[in-house]
């Protein structure tokens, strides 16, 4: 019983370190220009040994990564709705300060699969899509409680949030100086009718805070 616990351990670490890999090489390279053989070199290993465990090869891998990234994401949104739902995506972009590579590696891949022949692109319209309806029904959870400011419509209001989230990741990659949580903070704040307490740091509220001309 000891032998095939370890092995499938052993199996299960190989994948993580694999999973690293072709992360890291994605991002430097993009999922188009990089190679298997690449992966391979940065794991330390032949590409048959990486097909053992990826057995779809390089298409698998891009997937595999791109399911990981999301899959830690959306654990921290799970049964949460309406506003705790709207903080929750305050505190993922926090995250985000120390996952820079992953970040890296989203970008490139995002603006990769516009491509209609790209092996992800059915993979990012399905996935903008399902995030864009769960910010939709949570920001009309908070209007049926009266939460929105007035003229602020669930679906618009959603797809500005997404485009306003992926403009401050492509600065800050960029070397922009530029807070991702707290800008998506304060732009959610200003679709609010009460600004969201996020981890007890909550962001002034745009009406309340002073403008200069």
């Amino acid at each position: 019983m000891a032998g095939p616990r370890g092995e499938y351990r052993k199996s299960a670490e190989r994948r993580a370190q694999i999973l690293e890999a072709a992360a890291a090489v994605f991002a430097r390279g993009g999922y188009t220009a990089s190679s298997l053989a690449e992966v391979a070199r940065e794991v330390g290993m032949t590409q048959t040994g990486v097909l053992h465990h990826f057995a779809g090869g390089k298409v698998a891998l891009l997937r595999a990564v791109l399911e990981q990234r999301d899959a830690a994401a959306e654990g921290l949104l799970t049964g949460r709705t309406g506003r705790d739902f709207l903080a929750g995506l305050v505190e993922i972009s926090r995250t985000q300060r120390e996952q820079r590579g992953t970040v890296q590696l989203y970008a490139v891949l995002a603006a990769e699969a516009t491509d209609p022949d790209h092996p992800a692109h059915a993979y990012f319209a399905e996935r903008f899509t399902r995030i864009a309806d769960a910010v939709a029904g949570a920001f009309a959870a908070v209007r049926a409680e009266g939460g929105l400011r007035p003229g602020v419509e669930p679906r618009r209001a959603a797809n500005s949030l997404l485009a306003v989230t992926e403009g401050l990741q492509l600065l800050w990659l960029s070397g922009v100086d530029v807070d991702i949580a707290d800008d998506v903070q304060r732009h959610l704040d200003g679709l609010l009718v009460e600004p969201l307490d996020v981890s007890g740091e909550p962001v002034a509220h745009p009406s309340r805070e002073r403008t200069t001309g």
